[in-house]
Order: C-alpha cells, then structure tokens, then sequence
C-alpha cells in the first residue's frame, strides 16, 4: 500500500473513532449526573492566577510539595496566619483531593488552636477549620463522605464535648451565633417554668424552610412589593442583607434612626416607620420578610439548609437545637451519609465512622442536651448544660432498631453483640434514674418494666421502689453525720444552679429530695448530740458558697427566688471578673 494511501486511512479512522466518541459524551455526561460523580465548578479563587501559571507550568506536583514543606516550617515558627494562606493556597491547587482538604482543616483546628493560650484565639483557629471544610471543602467535593465527616467530628469532639480546656467559651460562641441568626424570643416568652432556651429548643423551622431562595420571589406577591416600596421614604433598601432585621431590632431597642431624616422631619418619620412595623395589618407581610432573611442568613454563614434542618428533626421526632455543636455535628454526617456514601461498596469505614458519630452526638444530646445562656454569659457566666430526655427516648428507639437490624442481618443465626446488649441496657437504665430525678415516674416504670420483660436480671426482683433504692443507697444511709452533710450539701447545690439560669422547674425535684433526706436523717436519729443544723440554715449557708462561684447578678436573682438576703460582695472590683464568675454546669 501506498504511504500516501496509509495516511489516508489513518487520518479517516482517527476521524470516525474521534465521532464515535463525540457521540457517547451525552450518555456518559448523563449516567456520571444519575451517579452523582460530577464534580462541583472551581471558583476563580481556585483557578491558577497569572504568576502561578509559568509555575505550574514546570509542575503542580513540586510546588505543592514545596508549599508543604512552607507551610509546616511557618507553623513551627509560630507565623499561623502565614501559614494558613499558604494551607489555603494548597487545598485550591488540589481541590478535588479530600484528604488535602481534611489535613489542612485538622490542622487548624487542633494543631495550630493549641498552640495559642487565649480562648478567643483557639476559637478563631477553630472556626478557620471549621470553614475551610463547610465553606470551600464540601461545595468543592459535595459527594465526598470524608469530609463531611471530618467536619462532623470537629463540632463534636472540639466544640460540643469537653476535650478542649475552653470548651465553654466554644459553646457559648457558636449558641451566641446561633441565636443572632434565630433571633431573640418574644417579648415576655420567660415566665415561670419556661426560660430562654425553650425558645430555641422548641423552634419552629418551618417558616425557614418554606422561605424562598431569592428575594425577587418574594417580590412577586404585590402586597409583599408595596410593602418593601414603603421602606424608600425612610432611606432603607430592605432588599440588602440584613438591613431589615436591623430595623426590626432597632425597632425594639427604640434605637432606630431614619437615614432621610433632618433635625426636623426625624421624629415624625421615626413614628410613621414603628407605626408601620408595629401595625397588625402587616404582621404576615413582616414575618415573611424576617422568615427570609433568618433563613439567608442561615444558608450564608452556617451553610444550614433549614428545609434539610427540619426534615432531620421530622425523621427524628424531636426539634434539634441549633445552638449545640452536637447538632451541627449529626447535620453534616446525616447530609454526608445521604449524598456521599457510596451505596456499591460493601464495607465503608468512612460510612461506619460517621454513623458512630451521629450515636454519639444523640448519645451526647441525651446526657447534655438541654442548653442554658443567662445574660451574664458575657461577664463569664458558663453554659448550663442538663440532660434532654426527649433525646433519651431517641436514642432509645435507635437501639431497638439497631439491634433488631442486627439480629436480620444475622438472619437470627447469632446472638446481639454482647458491646450492642451491654450498652443498651445500661443506657435504660440510667434513662430510668433521669426520668425519677425529674419525678417523671410513668415514664421510669415504664422502662423498668421493659428491662424487667426483656433483660431479666435480679436487681428488678424487687419491684421499682426497691430498684430506685438499690441505685441510690446514699440517700438512705442516715448513720455518719459528715456523709450526710456531704449529701445534703450536694444535692442542694444541684437544685440551686438551675435557680441562677432561670431553669426553676429542674430545682424543685433536688430541693425536695434534699429535704427528704434530711428528714429520714433525723427519723432515724440515735444520739441527739448528731442532730444537723436547721435545714433552712444549711440551704442559705449553701446558696452564699454557690453563689461565691457566680457573677453577683446570678447570685442576687438565686438568692430572690429563695427569700433569702445576698451577702455584701468582698471586692466590688472582682464581682463581675470572667474568672470568679464561672459556675458550675453540670454536676
């Protein structure tokens, strides 16, 4: 065959294989969307800028290895803000690789935050992991089971458990964050059996989800539009972020000032404007406005999908509280365990780790679930931190389920996993002792009974009565003075704490067994000379020593609610010190 001949026939099959494959890019194009494996957009601040180019030109490989070697050296020299944008830098030149994303994140958050000594800075560092992960990370690689993960585990482990010695101050940052974005409760929400928290432990999400994306949605009813016009007389332009809850909050401060106002016509438009805030007419047209805005803000900073936020809590039967860092924790692995799992694989460990996660942050939720900030938060006063038994019945219903998951896998050939059996039945049993330290009996028996059917054990032989007993000897062991004294005094402490936090419900309980306790002491008295003080002594002595660890207002509203006169504080100076004013949270 001719040369020129075989170079035709090259030419016309390169031809018709290149059509050939032109033909299946929409098919494949297709089944990669059906399969979820199309990779999310670069950003322009993860494209090669014009200096980096000629550099990648020569190779990416060595100058991210040498952006390494840099970044490591700047850390251990203690230069952290140069090392995080080289960190950065890093994870753009290699966006698609998850393990750069979560070392870099991992980084920040535990190697380089402690480091640094100050709370504020640790939670800087913290939050820099944070949202290298939920800001830039994930939208990078939104089908990457492993960084949501990784995300998931940082608001557990750093911010919601006690690991880190400034876990509080985390707390209290990311509940203050929360709460600025939910927005305050209304006016006189806190009454008697019901504190601020119950606000947000009970919020309604619905509103958030049903909000629309964009703001020209909201345009299109007309009543919503005339509205929104009426806000140019007063110089707002409510269709900008957060100018509108600023007049709302401005509104109940009675701090708002009018942009088009002179001396003259300032105090006129400032009446016109609350006139029109505050006019029952336009009640639905104003909680549509603050219903979007809420929920913008929400997806901006936090990244929190309410419609995502309120189906969890539906699938769940329990309204999750935002302000925790173990509901930030189970929204990131829940929405990793959707989106990336990869359903073809057998066995994932990325899988098993982030459903372990979200047992342990409803395992967390059930023990310390229930969250208190007090107005002195911003003079030291710590989070108080309470059982939630709504969780308890949760994780309840979880482990049912999972050890009959277990016995079908198994197809009954083996016996529940003795870890699975022991955990199971120890958590019920604590659930049992919660529900009588808060004299919900009903729900206690209830689960006594089902111990008793289920798991046989000779402790519950001797009825419920007899159970509670067993479970807490001390209060029935009246022959040492001291170790009654030590009871009293603790249980007393227990009652009073709730007290400072505006928690009045949870004090009762303690108070009253407190009080029972000392009863029987004296019932069974032997010896007059081993009679204990008044117990009105013992409690007032015991209210100055808690309140000594409260900042001075807690401790003056404690001491109100109990009829009993505060003492003089020592040192006005230190009376309202950060560290003097920390109190106990949870005992």
């Amino acid at each position: 065959m001719r040369p020129t001949t075989r170079r035709w026939l090259f030419m016309l099959s390169a031809i018709l294989i290149i059509g050939l494959a032109a033909s299946r890019v929409a098919p494949l194009n297709a089944k990669r969307t059906e399969c979820k494996l199309n990779a999310a957009p670069l950003p322009e601040s993860a494209k090669p800028s014009m200096m980096l180019r000629p550099l990648l030109a020569l190779g990416r490989a060595p100058l991210v290895d040498f952006l390494w070697l840099r970044a490591t050296k700047l850390k251990d020299e203690g230069r952290y803000f140069d090392a995080d944008q080289l960190s950065r830098l890093i994870c753009d030149l290699q966006p698609r690789f998850a393990s750069v994303w979560a070392f870099q994140a991992w980084n920040m958050a535990y190697n380089i935050s402690v480091t640094l000594g100050a709370a504020e800075d640790r939670w800087r560092w913290v939050s820099n992991g944070i949202d290298l992960l939920r800001d830039k990370g994930i939208p990078l690689n939104p089908n990457n089971l492993q960084l949501y993960r990784e995300l998931g585990w940082i608001f557990f482990h750093k911010v919601a458990d006690f690991t880190d010695e400034h876990h509080w101050y985390y707390k209290w940052q990311l509940a203050r964050q929360v709460e600025e974005i939910l927005g305050p409760p209304p006016p006189d929400y806190v009454g008697p059996g019901r504190s601020r928290g119950e606000f947000y432990r009970n919020y309604d999400y619905k509103p958030l989800a049903e909000a629309p994306n964009k703001f020209e949605s909201l345009l299109q009813n007309p009543e919503t539009a005339a509205f929104v016009k009426r806000f140019e007389r007063f110089g707002f332009k409510v269709e900008e972020s957060g100018v509108y809850l600023g007049i709302v909050e401005q509104i109940t401060d009675e701090t708002i000032r009018i942009p088009n106002g002179t001396p003259e016509t300032e105090a006129e438009l400032r009446h016109e404007l609350v006139k029109m805030m505050t006019d029952p007419a336009t009640a639905p047209i104003r909680a549509e406005l603050e219903h979007f805005w809420r929920a913008n803000w929400l997806r901006r900073d936090l990244k929190i999908d309410p419609a995502w936020l309120l189906e969890l809590s539906e699938s769940y039967g329990v309204i999750f509280d935002l302000r925790l860092g173990e509901t930030h924790a189970l929204y990131w692995t829940s929405k990793g365990l959707e989106l990336g799992h990869k359903k073809s694989t057998r066995i994932d460990i990325h899988q098993l780790n982030t459903t372990r996660i979200g047992y342990f942050c409803l395992k967390n939720m059930s023990e310390r679930g229930r969250l208190t900030l007090v107005p002195e938060v911003e003079q030291g006063m710590r989070p108080f931190l309470i059982p939630d038994l709504r969780f308890g019945e949760v994780l309840f219903d979880h482990y049912l389920a999972e050890t009959k998951r277990i016995w079908e896998d198994t197809k009954g050939k083996v016996e529940v996993n003795i870890n699975v059996f022991g955990g199971f039945v120890g958590f019920t049993r604590t659930l049992i002792l919660r529900y009588a330290e808060r004299n919900e009996m009903k729900k206690a028996r209830e689960k006594f009974e089902f111990l008793r059917e289920n798991f046989p054990d000779p402790m519950y032989d001797g009825g419920f009565e007899r159970f509670l007993v067993l479970q807490f000897p001390e209060d029935r062991t009246f022959d040492d003075y001291r170790g009654t004294m030590n009871r009293l005094n603790g249980l007393i402490g227990r009652g009073l704490v709730p007290l400072a936090y505006d928690e009045d419900d949870l004090a009762t309980p303690w108070l009253n067994r407190a009080r029972g306790v000392y009863d029987r002491y004296h019932e069974n008295l032997v010896a007059e000379r081993e009679g204990l003080p008044k117990f009105e002594v013992i409690l007032e002595g015991r209210v100055h020593e808690e309140g000594g660890r409260m900042n001075r207002s807690a401790y003056e509203r404690m001491c109100r609610k109990l009829g009993i006169e505060p003492l003089p504080p020592k040192d006005e100076s230190k009376a309202n010190r950060p560290d003097v004013a920390a109190s106990p949270a949870t005992r």
